[in-house]
């Protein structure tokens, strides 16, 4: 019998979890539903309106539509249970047809992000399926089962035989078919490739052949539980099927729990969402499989008899023949040598090499000394000027590269025209840097989109506080529709940060078209500049207003668009490396769902994701760490290495009172995973947006005394562990790296004469290793730089 209320209260009960959920986060990172406050008319495209006009709809549609399909039982936890599956289901589909309306790039990225819908559904569908098990018992009680209810279909559990091998089926024919494609293309893949149940090659062909197994053990007998009295079988067979990828999922965590424990922090929290979410992205594929072959099977019923016998053997034979091609489907990274130039590319493993082919550490510092900030204190100046004395400052601490700041909005102060004064000082700037033996990375920087971000004087914030401006974008450029400038619990976590975004990944007006042709400008400028390292697209973007969407495929979608132009205006001298960032959600909690994997074809690419753990990371004010240092450098390794492409961390630090600081830590793990990174920052003036109205200093390096605007000497153990020795360059590949304070250790294997090591100090190191001749040691400006040559096999050791 029928409960026709079941449907309509499970409608209104989650019309109202959206509501609410729309009104406390309007950044949407954790509600079910994004509503900024932005306004939805004039519609400049489906996209602006995709959320309401699609992703609702068809939300409240299939959890109704679900729901009266399967309301005929009578068994309340059993209703619940499918109820329950019945959102997690609606919810994934309707984000991958808002997906779709907002982009159609990278599918199989599109329908990766649905799992991670899945995982939020499968929490604020928990009302909704307590209000099913309720409404059901109450009906159960109220409503006597009448006399022709057991004619309306089969007993509970009877029939159930061949849909469940057909579902079963069609779970290990699945999993062992497209399971390789659909882990490892994974954009969580970084994260996850170790799982040693995921039907992957990853896994391994135990791991394969459990996964496989397993789920198709878990489909078949979450099929025969839930099967209800007249439900149709084919919806009760989807529903298990995804219920069957959702435990899988669970025992995935469980697995990977003793790992996710190593290394310290909280990861572990989070790493149940990374690995639940690919499983009910694949389960929400599965069920739809699922549920349309039992339809079929039900509808040719007559002509098929024995078929519950026969099921199993000829998908046995199309497991085999699915396992054998299972390699062939994996995706996996190039390994095609990049172009050799004058300046520095990457080698065939990943690494970044000069001309000659030694392995370089850029490591280095910020300079946000030509950003254009939003004047937040009319008596306090933006920046500190950038001047000769900085540079050679870096050189004496032993740097090698700046991370040169620049703003957008200083650049190309009204469209198309690009200002003379401020080119000229970008190019002083490289320039002097180079003088020094200093590259650059340019950078082109934001933070939380620009100047007119501003709130109105006299705003007031319903949650939140009014947002001062920062830095980036022209005014030009913005489009905020009409969003709140408030920001909730961080500057980033504003609507009309978030819809600006979306504007710009959406290129509304051609303000993205805009921003290429600008860095197919700079490009054109530095063309032949070997101490040019490479370019920086855009630091920390926003997450838009439809992260992973925004922040991943149209994010994606900008760089590849940037990237051709940087080539184009290198035509008349040689390619730079491109350093692309996640968004800015990788620098507030240690890790992110990053744009896809092929976003670019092209090869010199270095992942330059924003290493802050345990500093500035968003948990950091409960006093909890949920990324560690050493976690937060595994994760970025993984995630270069699932790029095929370099790894350096752009910005890094400041880790508050020096004496307390785990910066020790953090250079440690530098040279255990042999990269390089760039401090933040140099010089921040008193006036930055970034300061308190109270401060007595400004940083976070070259310390300035808010009161007299005097420097103050810088904070001694910051000093101390960013001039560690290191090796500048070195012959061939390192292979292992130690050092401290006094003293370094580096081996390689390689042969040449490009070995360069920095060592601070006023006392000349003594210095020894296997494999090296024609050493020297000579004074430079604040210590000590050994050459050399080697060859095979090699090491070197120096010490005060």
């Amino acid at each position: 019998m029928r409960n026709r209320w079941l449907s309509p209260i499970a409608v209104v009960v989650l019309a109202a979890v959206l509501a609410l959920g729309a009104v406390f986060d309007p950044s949407g990172l954790a509600a079910p539903y994004t509503w900024t406050g932005a306004d939805l008319l004039p519609v400049a495209g489906l996209w602006q309106v995709a959320a309401p006009a699609v992703y609702v709809p068809l939300l409240l549609a299939g959890v109704g539509a679900l729901t009266w399909a399967v309301a005929r039982g009578r068994a309340p936890l059993r209703t619940a249970l499918l109820v329950w599956g019945a959102v997690v289901w609606s919810a994934m589909a309707a984000k991958l047809l808002m997906s779709l309306a907002m982009t159609f790039d990278d599918a199989l990225y599109l329908v990766w992000s649905t799992g991670f819908t899945g995982v939020k559904a499968a929490v604020f569908g928990l009302p909704v399926a307590a209000a099913a098990w309720l409404a059901q018992l109450l009906h159960r009680r109220l409503v006597p089962p009448s006399a022709t209810s057991a004619s309306a279909g089969p007993a509970e559990g009877s029939g159930a035989s061949a849909p469940g091998w057909a579902a079963a089926g069609v779970a290990v024919v699945l999993a062992a078919s497209v399971g390789g494609v659909w882990w490892g293309g994974s954009p969580v893949g970084y994260a996850i490739g170790d799982s040693p149940l995921a039907p992957a090659p990853e896994a391994g062909p135990l791991g394969c052949l459990a996964a496989v197994t397993l789920l198709g053990v878990l489909t078949w007998a979450s099929h025969r539980r839930l099967s209800a009295t007249t439900s149709p079988r084919a919806v009760v067979a989807g529903l298990s099927a995804l219920g069957a990828a959702g435990t899988l999922g669970l025992v995935e965590v469980a697995v990977g729990i003793p790992g996710d424990l190593a290394g310290g922090g909280l990861f572990w929290a989070p790493a149940i969402m990374l690995r639940l979410a690919p499983a009910l992205s694949f389960g929400a594929l599965l069920a739809l499989a699922t549920a349309l072959l039992v339809a079929f099977l039900d509808a040719t019923r007559p002509a098929r008899k024995g078929v519950a016998l026969a099921a199993p053997i000829p998908m046995a034979v199309v497991v085999a023949a699915a396992a054998l091609a299972l390699p062939l489907l994996q995706p996996g990274a190039t390994t095609a040598q990049p172009p050799r130039t004058p300046g520095l590319t990457l080698s065939a493993d990943r690494r970044i090499v000069d001309a000659d082919g030694n392995e370089v550490l850029l490591r280095g510092v910020n300079v946000n000394q030509l950003e254009d900030y939003f004047q937040q204190f009319q008596d306090k100046a933006v920046t500190r000027p950038l001047t000769e004395a900085d540079f050679a400052g870096m050189a004496r601490m032993g740097f090698n590269v700046v991370r040169l700041a620049l703003s957008w909005s200083a650049l190309e102060p009204r469209p198309g025209h690009y200002d003379p004064a401020y080119l000229a000082r970008i190019s002083w700037a490289v320039e002097t840097a180079a003088r020094h033996g200093l590259r650059t990375v340019i950078d082109m920087h934001q933070d939380a989109w620009g100047k007119g971000v501003a709130a109105a004087p006299g705003t007031t914030c319903a949650d939140g506080s009014p947002m001062h401006g920062w830095d980036g974008a022209p005014t030009w450029a913005d489009r905020f529709d009409g969003a709140p400038r408030c920001e909730f619990t961080g500057r980033d976590i504003s609507p009309a940060v978030a819809r600006a975004f979306t504007n710009f990944y959406q290129d509304r007006d051609g303000i993205q078209t805009r921003l290429v042709a600008a860095w197919g400008m700079l490009a054109e400028r530095f063309a032949n500049e070997p101490m040019v390292a490479g370019y920086d697209l855009l630091n920390e973007p926003g997450f838009g207003e439809a992260p992973p969407i925004t922040s991943g495929v149209l994010l994606g979608r900008y760089y590849d668009r940037a990237i051709k132009a940087i080539r184009a205006g290198e035509r008349r001298g040689f390619p730079h490396l491109v350093f692309f960032e996640p968004s800015v959600l990788w620098s507030g909690l240690g890790f992110e769902v990053p744009v896809p994997k092929d976003f670019t074809d092209d090869r010199l690419l270095v992942f330059a994701p924003h290493l802050y753990n345990e500093s500035i990371t968003i948990e950091q004010g409960t006093g909890l760490t949920v990324t560690s240092i050493e976690r937060g450098f595994e994760l970025a390794s993984r995630a270069a290495k699932y790029y095929g492409a370099g790894l350096w961390s752009g910005e890094w630090g400041w880790f508050g009172d020096p004496a307390a600081a785990p910066i020790a830590r953090y250079t440690d793990q530098e040279d255990r995973h042999r990269i390089g990174g760039a401090f933040w920052v140099w010089k921040q003036s008193c006036g930055d947006a970034h300061a308190s109205a109270g401060a007595e200093t400004g940083g976070n390096l070259m310390i300035e005394d808010c009161a007299t605007g005097k420097d103050l000497p810088p904070p001694a153990e910051y000093v101390a562990e960013l001039s560690r020795p290191y090796p500048r360059a070195a012959p061939g590949r390192l292979t292992g790296l130690t050092s401290d304070r006094a003293s370094l250790t580096a081996r390689g294997e390689g042969s040449g004469c490009g070995l360069d090591v920095w060592f601070p100090g006023d006392v000349r190191p003594s210095v020894r290793g296997t494999g090296l001749s024609g050493v020297a040691v000579r004074q430079a400006p604040g210590g000590w730089r050994v050459t050399g040559c080697t060859s095979g096999s090699y090491s070197v050791t120096a010490d005060a």
